[in-house]
């Protein structure tokens, strides 16, 4: 895009390195200072104007009411099922016996974190333990997924309260609730085959626990529904940002006309 002369329109080339245009002698960095300077005041005044919006906005969305304090809250409560008892298991041997009860954070600290991946997967692929193995591995990955969008959808109730957005929301706590309950299932078909298969050496039940990340994912799921129709309301009912920064920007200016004629 070339590059022209602000008073008299020449264009200028890459090699003209005076501060004067050649064919007018305006001094081109200083050429109407006092317009340029207004006009970055009105940039700047509009884009606080749009900064104010959105920060009431967040403000609104986030602690406007008691419900919305609530759903915060609840958006980080289904991550205590991280910590409880999911799995309640039984090692008994000859001469030694041991109950454990795993929770998501023991298991992926003592036993995920030292799994020989390789090994597991052909475990999956082989034809005696194939099917108990997969439903591990399917647990687990429904678990990891639930956490996940658990988490994520903590970040995203603050993102999207900018925008009044909660849909977003609905989904991954759905997911979340989806993939929490995936995961209880799966885990019961790998407790009910590994016991079979080893001859009771290996026993094992789903923990009642699992219901506590089921029903916190759901009342957050019910939550987020309710305070996303007051969400969509208030975004029907006020004004478009565009709206809100030009009547910012007319107070703005009203005040400075009275102030400007009180010193007058």
């Amino acid at each position: 895009m070339a590059i022209k002369c602000p008073n008299c329109g020449k264009t200028l080339h890459w090699y003209d390195f005076r501060a004067e245009c050649k064919s007018c002698g305006a001094n081109i960095p200083n050429y109407d200072w006092e317009g340029r300077l207004e006009q970055d005041a009105d940039i700047a005044e509009a884009s606080f104007a749009r900064l104010h919006y959105r920060l009431d906005n967040f403000k609104s969305a986030t602690v406007g009411s008691p419900v919305r304090i609530v759903r915060l809250v609840c958006t980080l409560l289904p991550l205590v099922a991280l910590v409880v008892p999911l799995l309640n298991a039984t090692f008994a041997f000859p001469f030694y016996a041991e109950t454990k009860s795993i929770s998501f954070l023991t298991f992926v600290l003592d036993y995920l974190t030292k799994f020989d991946i390789g090994s597991v997967l052909s475990l999956a692929g082989g034809e005696i333990m194939g099917g108990v193995i997969t439903s591990l591995l399917l647990a687990i990955v429904f678990a990891l997924l639930a956490v996940v969008a658990g988490v994520l959808n903590f970040f995203v109730v603050l993102l999207g309260a900018i925008n009044l957005r909660w849909l977003p929301n609905v989904i991954l706590n759905i997911i979340s609730l989806v993939s929490w309950g995936l995961s209880a299932f799966f885990l019961n078909q790998f407790t009910a085959g590994a016991s079979e298969m080893t001859v009771q050496v290996f026993s094992g039940t789903v923990s009642p626990w699992f219901l506590l990340g089921i029903g916190l994912f759901l009342l957050d799921l019910v939550i987020d529904i309710v305070v996303g129709v007051s969400l969509h309301k208030q975004r029907k009912t006020q004004p478009t940002i565009e709206e809100a920064v030009e009547q910012e920007l007319k107070e703005l200016r009203e005040k400075a006309e009275e102030a400007a004629a009180e010193i007058a």
